[in-house]
């Protein structure tokens, strides 16, 4: 039955992919103003990560999401990761631009995905494109568009947080724009309570290849994860990347180990 249900997914998950890169291809063509290139591209991949998530029968639980949904400000969002699931979560409630590491960009087909979701590509490890790459977010900020922002920098085994390490943090205070951060649980895999033994059926990190780890995950019936909004943080220029990135730490960690 696994198997069956696995290659139906696969095949219906190769059609939503192909869909998604060819419509967002040719809005690359016809669009040519990168606001609304940008705007275009969140908005084709908030639908499609909608549908990609009944497919993987995804159920989210929103806390708090309605204040911050269809109002005209926007955010750097800032979350806690634990999967790649978190993109296609977060993504389906708010469309927005994500910071994704620039070893992606090369990586099939989460490169060309998050490329065509409007992702923004920076070298965290190459300090002679810092600023430049600061600036780009920045400038996308204030466009008007929320970004996503992982400041683990990496995927964990969700255990806990780990602890931010976020440059990128400064383009909100260079663009004066508040952060929101979301927290994400995931809380029941198969009707069964997230734990050591089937926890990395979800969460994605260490050695594993991504294509082993999703051809698993397809096997799944139902994930159950809750995605909570809290309260926003207000920047202002007088702040430094440091302070904002422990107060947007501390809440998401908190929130994270609250039971």
């Amino acid at each position: 039955m696994n198997l069956i249900r696995q290659s139906i997914k696969i095949l219906l998950f190769f059609i939503i992919v192909v869909t998604f890169l060819l419509i967002s291809s040719i809005t690359d063509l016809i669009v040519r103003d990168r606001r609304k290139k940008l705007i275009s591209f969140s908005r084709i991949a908030s639908f499609y990560g909608k549908i990609s998530l009944m497919l993987f029968g995804v159920k989210i639980k929103l806390i708090n999401l309605d204040r911050y949904k269809g109002t005209n400000e926007n955010y750097m969002i800032v979350s806690n990761h634990l999967s790649y699931i978190d993109i296609f979560v977060i993504y389906s409630v708010m469309p927005s631009v994500f910071v994704a590491n620039a070893e992606l960009e090369q990586e099939f087909p989460l490169g060309a995905v998050t490329r065509y979701g409007g992702g923004v590509f920076v070298e965290r490890r190459n300090r002679s494109r810092l600023l430049d790459d600061m600036d780009n977010v920045s400038s996308v900020l204030k466009m008007g568009l929320n970004i996503v922002l992982f400041p683990e920098g990496t995927t964990s085994n969700g255990e806990g947080v780990a602890p931010f390490k976020a440059p990128f943090l400064k383009s909100a205070i260079n663009s004066c724009t508040d952060v929101l951060p979301l927290c994400i649980k995931y809380k029941k895999i198969n009707t069964q309570d997230i734990n050591k033994d089937n926890r990395d059926l979800i969460f994605y990190y260490g050695g594993i290849t991504f294509f082993e780890h999703f051809f698993r995950f397809l096997t799944l019936k139902e994930i159950e994860v809750e995605l909570q909004a809290l309260e926003k943080i207000k920047v202002d220029s007088k702040m430094t990347r440091k302070e904002l990135s422990k107060i947007a730490y501390d809440k998401i960690s908190t929130a994270y180990l609250k039971v």
